[in-house]
């Protein structure tokens, strides 16, 4: 077979850009690294490790990310916030909004040997009083990259609501105008059924 060749005429006039993405790194943390003093991390938008790993909950919008890691003992408290803002439809008036994200972390990793099957505990154990929730691992490895992305995901509202509450109101009373209308006027199918008789 001869070899392929391209004209750089060719090539030049019609040009072919190919983009190999690669897969993106885990942010993987060693919790057994993790000096007595602690560590922090600190990324944003602009960060190489985090570029593009949230846009699935927060599109383009900016990001700030601060997280303390340190030892208690056998397990290790993470400790720090996410903010951010998201996209969502209000709940009560079913309108696009835009709502501001801040999470607060207060985490404990535990590691632990892998329990044997017939042993049934929670994988994680949320405390609703303040304190930190727990978290079973079976590796001193964790991907800080899918807790980064879980600890944003925690703060989305579960029923959105406008930060205008007057401005909400207007429009579920306009809403309601309209609907009531519709329900009056009736479909414009129907209304030839009324002039049939039987």
């Amino acid at each position: 077979m001869p070899p392929l060749y391209l004209s750089p005429i060719r090539f030049l006039t019609h040009p072919i850009i190919f983009f190999k993405t690669q897969p993106m790194k885990p942010l993987t943390l060693d919790l057994q690294a993790i000096t007595d003093e602690g560590e922090n991390f600190t990324y944003d938008q602009l960060s190489d490790e985090t570029l593009g790993r949230f846009n699935d909950l927060l599109g383009d919008r900016p990001f700030k990310v601060d997280i303390n890691v340190f030892p208690i003992g056998n397990s290790y408290q993470i400790t720090g916030t996410v903010s951010s803002a998201y996209g969502s439809a209000c709940s009560l008036c079913g309108h696009d909004i835009e709502l501001p994200l801040s999470t607060k972390i207060n985490e404990i990793i535990v590691i632990e040997k892998e329990r044997p099957r017939n042993t049934q505990v929670s994988q994680s154990q949320q405390n609703f009083d303040g304190g930190p929730s727990v978290t079973y691992v079976n590796s001193p490895s964790l991907d800080l990259g899918e807790f980064i992305h879980e600890m944003f995901a925690v703060g989305f509202a579960d029923y959105p609501k406008c930060m205008d509450k007057a401005l909400c109101d207007s429009r579920r009373i306009s809403h309601h105008m309209v609907s009531d209308k519709k329900e009056k006027t009736g479909h414009p199918a129907f209304a030839s059924l009324k002039s049939l008789k039987i």
